[in-house]
């Protein structure tokens, strides 16, 4: 990847486009979180999934932002805090998707087991592995039994197909970051995948915009 930067004031910022679209995406979160009435606790899981998803893009821009060189304990400290934040965030999509959906089923129980389990053996895996295929795959794990159980429900709630396609089109970045897809060196694969990102991210917070204040307290 050719290395690009830009300078303000003295300071030194690496790719700024990578930088601007995670903050872009973090700021989008604080908004859909802010717009969100609903108080169920279905829409409060998905509320901070949001959360720390805002968290984890803005620790990932900072990451880029202030570290020419990708090693040393303090970019590991950054890099690492966002694969977990991350994660946790997928943890409460999860937890959301329990409480809308899989709450009333038989032996949801073991739902919310695995969710824990989840997150406990990819958090703990990113730390031995230093790897962010660690992260993908937790995410693989997470997301799609979500984007099946609310598709398989769509006719229940309107919103449901929404999140189900919202998190259909955030696995288009895989294929672009796998392709190696960029349109200049100010425009990356990264900041492709972050422009996706943010329709992904507004097409799940419409469909959870749209749950009903009666879902499962």
């Amino acid at each position: 990847m050719i290395e690009t930067s830009i300078t303000i004031g003295g300071f030194v910022i690496y790719e700024p486009t990578t930088v601007f679209t995670d903050l872009l995406i973090s700021i989008l979160c604080l908004i859909f979180i802010k717009k969100i009435k609903n108080k169920s606790s279905a829409t409060n899981n998905w509320k901070l999934f949001f959360a720390f998803f805002s968290l984890a893009t803005f620790i990932g821009a900072c990451s880029h932002a202030f570290f020419k060189e990708h090693t040393g304990a303090t970019y590991n400290f950054f890099w690492l805090s966002m694969q977990v934040l991350n994660m946790i965030s997928v943890f409460f999509a999860q937890q959301g998707t329990y409480y809308s959906v899989l709450v009333t089923k038989p032996h949801s129980h073991l739902w919310r087991i695995s969710y824990y389990l989840q997150l406990i053996l990819f958090v703990s895996s990113v730390f031995i592995f230093h790897n962010f295929i660690v992260v993908v795959i937790d995410n693989a794990i997470g997301l799609i039994p979500i984007m099946i159980v609310y598709y398989l429900h769509k006719d229940d709630n309107v919103g449901y197909k929404f999140i189900s396609g919202g998190i259909l089109i955030s696995f288009f970045t895989a294929f672009i970051h796998g392709a190696k897809l960029s349109l200049h060196a100010y425009f990356n694969q990264n900041d492709i995948s972050h422009c996706l990102l943010m329709i992904s991210l507004y097409y799940m917070y419409i469909g959870v915009k749209k749950f009903p204040n009666t879902i499962s307290k």
